[in-house]
């Protein structure tokens, strides 16, 4: 069968969540999107540590349902991994053209991000403090949590492109507990708007 001129070839995301609250997010984005050039399939691990989900993302490339030319990423949060848990997930990554959608301290980061600009330091329970004051009825594992926050999707890839490039600046290493606060979570999201065209 020959393919139409200019159409251009459909092709799968597979993306490794280490959580709920990840997943149900891409998820709901597949679902409310409905992007007919990319089929995003999400999987919640069976590790909660970094080097464990790139691992697992990384073992998937050879099975049979992973197709050349298909994308693969992994969505965790910086939790209790050490530097070094996060350098071989890192490493494993970059050698296995898996992208890594790291948070620090947590993938709630990437929410407050469509909200402003926040550069403190932050732990988990500060992060939902701040998202409770802004997301009405917010809860852990929303469901909804990408349909109530899609419009302002750009305000957070700008905003956690801003933290990402200070981090840069400041010479820190971006996949570290030192990283605190970013979230990678807008490149993840930045491929997956390719697509819509």
């Amino acid at each position: 069968m020959v393919r139409k001129e200019g159409r251009k070839p459909t092709k799968a995301l597979w993306i490794f969540c280490e959580g709920r609250t990840e997943k149900l997010y891409f998820d709901k984005l597949k679902f409310e999107e409905r992007i007919s050039r990319l089929r995003i399939k999400s999987f919640q691990s069976g590790y909660r540590n970094a080097d464990g989900i790139v691992k697992e993302a990384a073992d998937f490339i050879s099975k049979a349902d992973f197709q050349e030319g298909d994308l693969i990423a992994c969505v965790f949060d910086r939790d209790a991994n050490s530097n070094e848990q996060l350098s071989r997930a890192k490493a494993t990554g970059e050698n296995k053209g898996i992208l890594i959608s790291f948070s620090n301290p947590c993938f709630e980061y990437w929410i407050l991000c469509h909200y402003g600009y926040f550069e403190g330091r932050y732990e988990q329970r500060d992060i939902l403090a701040e998202i409770t004051g802004r997301i009405t009825n917010y809860k852990k594992n929303d469901s909804d949590l990408y349909s109530k926050t899609k419009n302002k999707i750009q305000d957070a890839v700008n905003n956690a492109e801003r933290i990402k490039n200070k981090h840069i600046k400041e010479k820190t290493i971006i996949i570290s507990r030192d990283s605190n606060p970013l979230t990678l979570v807008f490149e993840l999201v930045s491929i997956i708007d390719k697509f819509r065209n």
